[in-house]
C-alpha cells in the first residue's frame, strides 16, 4: 500500500515539474507541441495522484473496520462467560422488581434409616381449642393485581394469588364465609358485616360481588376487599384479620394459620418484602 507521504510527494513533484515546464515554455518560446506534451504529463500525474489517494482512502477504511473487529474480540475475551441457559433468559425490565425467585441447589442427602428397636419420636398433639365449635368457616386468598391504583405499582402478572408484596402495590382479598350453624355460604342477603382489619388500624369493608365485575361468564361470587400499601409501610409480616359480625350478633374472626418461629427464621404470613 502506498504511503500517504509518497502520494503527496509524487503529486507535488509532478505538478511542480509541469508548472516549471509551462513557465519555461512561456518565457523561451518553446513550441506549442512541447507545451501540450507537458500539459499532458501534468494531467497524467494528477490522475495518478487521485488514484493513489482513492487507494489510500479505501485502505484507511479497511484498517478502521479491522480495528473495530479487534476491539470487539478483545471485549469478548475479557467478558466473563455466561452459561448457555442463562444467556437464553430474557433480562427483566429495569422498572421490574423481582419479589421471589427460584435457586438451583443440590438436593439434601437421604434420611438415615430408623434404628431398630428405638422408640418413635412423639407426634405433636393439637391444642384443645382446635376441637371447639366455630361460628364461621373461611376460605381466604390474597391476590396481586396488574391494575394500577393509588401509588402506581402493579403486578407483572394479573389477578394471581400471592403472599409477598411490594410497597405501593394493592393487596386484594377474595374469600368465602360459611355459617357452620346452617352449613350455608354467607352472602349479601344475610345482613352480615365483614371487615378486613389492617395491622396499622385501617379497616376495609368487604363486599359480595362477582369476580371480574361480570366480564367473565360463570365467574364465582365472593367477598372481596382491597388495600393500597403505603410507600413507607414497614417491611415484614402483614398480620391482617377478617372479622365477621352476623345479623343475629354472632361474631367470628379469621387469622392466618401461619407457621411462625423467629428463632428458625420462619414466618409464613403475608409479607411486605420490598
Amino acid at each position: 500500500m502506498a504511503k500517504r507521504e509518497d502520494i503527496y510527494r509524487l503529486a507535488s513533484v509532478g505538478i511542480l515539474a509541469a508548472a516549471l515546464a509551462l513557465v519555461s515554455g512561456c518565457t523561451s518560446g518553446v513550441p506549442e507541441s512541447e507545451y501540450d506534451a507537458v500539459k499532458q504529463q501534468m494531467a497524467a500525474q494528477e490522475q495518478k495522484a487521485v488514484a493513489l489517494q482513492q487507494q489510500l482512502t479505501t485502505k484507511d477504511k479497511e484498517a478502521a473496520e479491522l480495528q473495530q473487529k479487534l476491539a470487539a474480540a478483545e471485549r469478548a475475551v475479557a467478558a466473563p462467560a455466561k452459561p448457555a441457559a442463562a444467556a437464553q433468559q430474557p433480562a427483566a425490565p429495569s422498572d421490574v422488581t423481582i419479589l421471589i425467585g427460584a435457586v438451583k441447589k443440590a438436593p439434601p442427602p437421604p434420611a438415615p434409616p430408623p434404628v431398630p428397636g428405638a422408640p418413635a419420636a412423639p407426634k405433636p398433639q393439637p391444642p384443645a381449642s382446635l376441637y371447639e365449635p366455630v361460628p364461621f368457616a373461611f376460605y381466604v386468598e390474597t391476590l396481586a393485581t396488574a391494575n394500577v391504583y393509588k401509588y402506581g405499582v402493579a403486578s407483572t402478572v394479573a389477578c394471581t394469588p400471592s403472599s409477598v408484596f411490594k410497597r405501593g402495590m394493592r393487596i386484594v382479598w377474595r374469600f368465602e364465609v360459611f355459617d357452620t350453624s346452617t352449613g350455608k355460604r354467607l352472602t349479601d342477603k344475610d345482613g352480615a358485616t365483614i371487615k378486613v382489619q389492617i395491622p396499622n388500624g385501617d379497616e376495609e369493608t368487604a363486599r359480595f360481588s362477582q369476580r371480574a365485575g361480570g366480564r367473565v361468564p360463570d365467574a364465582p361470587f365472593m367477598w372481596s376487599a382491597a388495600w393500597d400499601i403505603p410507600p413507607d409501610y414497614p417491611l415484614g409480616s402483614f398480620d391482617y384479620a377478617i372479622a365477621v359480625t352476623a345479623k343475629d350478633g354472632r361474631k367470628g374472626t379469621f387469622k392466618q394459620p401461619a407457621l411462625v418461629n423467629p428463632a428458625q427464621n420462619l414466618d409464613s404470613k403475608v409479607k411486605i418484602i420490598n
